[in-house]
């Protein structure tokens, strides 16, 4: 009694027949969704290129400690003092490679035991 106060699009129909009008089936929201979400994992998860060694790891003066996570913690002891580095140095004037031999000391004469 009540069909004929439905709209049509609204009416019950044959399974697996769609008409223009009809809504998309859920089956192909789901397989969209999932393609997506696939897209979005792939790219947020990407692999990135690892970071150049920081001028400091080379660094005589160079304090650095190293984290199981693969993070590091460098400090600076030039002159004596020990200065925390939050960034990755590119170029610095007080820089000495460690494979150099270490300097004589200025002003100190180094006395010889006699026997």
């Amino acid at each position: 009694m009540l069909d004929h106060a439905l709209p049509r699009s609204q009416l019950n129909c044959k399974a697996g027949t769609a008409r223009k009008g009809d809504r998309v089936p859920t089956i192909l929201l789901v397989a969209l969704l999932r393609i997506v979400m696939a897209g979005v994992n792939a790219f947020v998860r990407r692999e990135r290129a690892p970071k150049p060694k920081p001028l400091c790891a080379e660094c005589a003066f160079a304090h650095i400690q190293y984290g199981v996570c693969g993070r590091r913690a460098i400090s600076c002891t030039f002159a004596g003092g020990i200065r925390e580095m939050k960034l990755d140095v590119l170029y610095c004037t007080d820089y000495r490679s460690r494979s150099l031999p270490p300097r004589p000391g200025i002003g100190f004469v180094q006395i010889l035991e006699v026997e």
